[in-house]
Parts: structure tokens; C-alpha cells; sequence
């Protein structure tokens, strides 16, 4: 299971990084946290290498476009090196900040750099996009097979405005938009709070976090190596789930949760919806549910190593025998379903 999960990860990768920078010279930025071990050696490289960037030339350009899109308007950001950030407007318009960052070898060659880095921005009939654009061949010709160039978008928009944020290297921040919000990265954190219609949340290397959102239909949360954390969600359906950091689903609400993790932690609390589904499945790791409220429950937990416990609940079970490694049973009038996955860690069910 784990080597599919990984696989299938490291196609979604290769997959958004060809859409996003097809044929571009990367920036010096751009790379995938990957945790190792350091030796001695990498350790002197990596000083020498700080050492080198701090004694470059920076030079930092600004622009600002702004768009009329209205309070439904559309706007798709595309950036490969630098963070997103966007949050609500005051007013009607969209205001997008630019700031683009270079570092070379004097302040020239920086200068030089800020030019090879392009945005590229279009309106029309309510939707607005800018993508950013690194060199291609032309710069490999001219010698230049990195750009150290850095791009951030500091967006405000009108609260109802649909957004879609991707990045190759970079962080993407969203706070108070109630339209529908997709939000992807490759390395870095995603952070939603406020979200009406929050519809994906993914990234390879980097944590996932989504606080306060109400969405009509289904959330979905990943992350391949950081954790994922769900905080007063409602929506009709949850779908999250990280290979090797925690997933925490706090006060949910939601009549079908599907979580899953493989090396790491599951936790999750809030009230069960009657009729409704929740499917917690780890591999190396505790799965931990704090319910509320009185809905019945039918539940079917297993772990090949760890120990389940009810003490909460007077569960009436349906298998003969005592198995501390497995509890099947019904709680109350049985309305909703838990299916409790894991392999060498612990089950526990209480009360919130």
C-alpha cells in the first residue's frame, strides 16, 4: 500500500510540475524538501553556500495590477518560486501585488535577472490569470541555467471571488474568500482560513491546514510528507490524507469522512451524522476518535498489533469471543458507521 501511495505521489508531481514549467530554466529555489541524514560535509557545503548567497546583490521590483471582476469574478494565480497570499478586499476590486526578487553577482546581474522573469496577466468576462514565466532556451544559450529569481503574489479580492492558486515552490495563504478556493503546491504549506467553498488543498512536501469553512460538497485535503489539519469544518463529505504526517480532523461536521495515513497518527472529533459514514485507515500509527452528542453507531475496528478501547460507549458486539485486536458491535441504534483501520498502533473511542 505504501509503495502505491508513493508512486501514485510521484505522479501527481511530475504531472503538475510539466503543466506549470514546461520547458523553463528553474530558479535556484525551486527544489522538494526531502528529510536526510547530513554529513559533515553537506553541512560545510551548506554554510559555504549561505555564506555565498548573503554576500550577492539583491534587487527587488514591485508592480501592481488591479482588476474589476466583481464580487463572483474568477481568478486563476500560476507561480513556480515564491508565496501566494490572498485575502479579502474591501472594496469591489481585485488588487494583485507583484514583487519580484532577484539575487546575483553585483546589482546588475540582479537587475538582468528581474528582467528574464516575466508575469503574464489576462482579463476577460470576470476572470482574471497571471502566470509566471522563466526563460527557456534563450537563456541556456546565453550561458544562464539558473535564475535566481523570486516571485510572490500578494492578492486582495472581493470575498465571493473563485480562486485557483498553484505553486511550484511556495506557500499559499487564503483568508476570509467564500467562493470556491483550490489551492496546490508541490513544496510548501497550504493555509485556509474563512473558506466558503474550499474545494482541494494539495501539496507534495509541505503541511495542510483549513480552519473555519463551510462548503456545501465534498473538501479535500492531501499531503504526501506533512501533516494535514482539519478545524471547525462542515461540509457534506471530508476526504484527507497525508503518507507520512498526522491527519487531525477537529470538531467536523459531516456526514461522510474518509482519512487515510500510513506512517503517522489519525485523530478525529465531532458529532456523527445519523445515516452517515466515517472510514479512518492507518498503517503505522493510533486512530483516536472523540465523539459528541448521542447518534448510535455501528462500528468495525481491527489492528493487527495495537489495542482497541470503547470505555465510553456500551458497545454490544456481534462476534463471540474476546479479541482486544478486533471490536465489532453496535452502539445505541447503530445509525451511523465507523470502519477503524490500523496495523501496529491503538483504536480508541470516547467521548468528547
Amino acid at each position: 500500500m505504501k509503495h502505491t501511495l508513493l508512486t501514485g505521489s510521484l505522479v501527481a508531481l511530475m504531472a503538475l510540475a510539466s503543466a506549470t514549467a514546461d520547458a523553463q530554466v528553474y530558479p535556484e529555489r525551486v527544489t522538494v524538501k526531502v528529510k536526510a541524514r547530513k554529513t559533515s560535509e553537506d553541512t560545510a557545503y551548506s554554510s559555504q553556500r549561505r555564506t555565498r548567497d548573503d554576500n550577492r546583490d539583491e534587487q527587488i521590483e514591485r508592480t501592481t495590477k488591479t482588476f474589476r471582476l466583481g464580487d463572483g469574478g474568477s481568478l486563476a494565480l500560476g507561480n513556480i518560486a515564491g508565496d501566494i497570499t490572498i485575502t479579502r478586499a474591501s472594496g469591489g476590486e481585485t488588487t494583485v501585488e507583484i514583487v519580484k526578487s532577484a539575487r546575483g553577482r553585483d546589482a546588475a546581474d540582479a537587475r538582468d535577472m528581474l528582467q528574464l522573469v516575466t508575469v503574464e496577466a489576462t482579463e476577460r468576462n470576470g476572470r482574471a490569470e497571471l502566470k509566471t514565466h522563466y526563460p527557456g532556451d534563450e537563456a541556456r544559450r546565453n550561458g544562464r541555467r539558473n535564475i535566481n529569481v523570486s516571485v510572490a503574489y500578494n492578492v486582495t479580492a472581493p470575498a465571493g471571488t473563485r480562486v485557483s492558486a498553484e505553486s511550484i515552490s511556495g506557500d499559499i495563504k487564503v483568508t476570509d474568500i467564500k467562493g470556491e478556493v483550490s489551492a496546490n503546491s508541490i513544496s510548501g504549506d497550504l493555509r485556509i482560513t474563512g473558506g466558503g467553498r474550499v474545494s482541494a488543498a494539495k501539496t507534495i512536501s509541505g503541511s495542510v491546514e483549513i480552519i473555519d469553512a463551510q462548503v456545501d460538497g465534498t473538501i479535500e485535503a492531501k499531503s504526501v510528507s506533512g501533516d494535514v489539519t482539519l478545524r471547525h469544518v462542515s461540509a457534506r463529505q471530508v476526504d484527507a490524507g497525508s503518507v507520512s504526517g498526522d491527519v487531525r480532523l477537529e470538531d467536523i461536521q459531516s456526514e461522510r469522512v474518509s482519512v487515510s495515513t500510513t506512517s503517522a497518527d489519525i485523530f478525529f472529533s465531532g458529532t456523527l451524522a445519523k445515516k452517515g459514514h466515517y472510514e479512518l485507515k492507518g498503517f503505522s500509527g493510533d486512530v483516536h476518535l472523540q465523539l459528541s452528542g448521542n447518534t448510535g453507531f455501528e462500528v468495525d475496528a481491527t489492528s493487527f498489533s495495537g489495542q482497541i478501547r470503547s470505555d465510553d460507549f456500551p458497545i454490544t458486539s456481534t462476534r463471540r469471543g474476546v479479541d482486544r485486536h478486533s471490536l465489532s458491535g453496535t452502539y445505541g441504534d447503530g445509525s451511523a458507521v465507523l470502519d477503524l483501520q490500523t496495523f501496529s498502533g491503538s483504536i480508541v473511542i470516547s467521548k468528547r
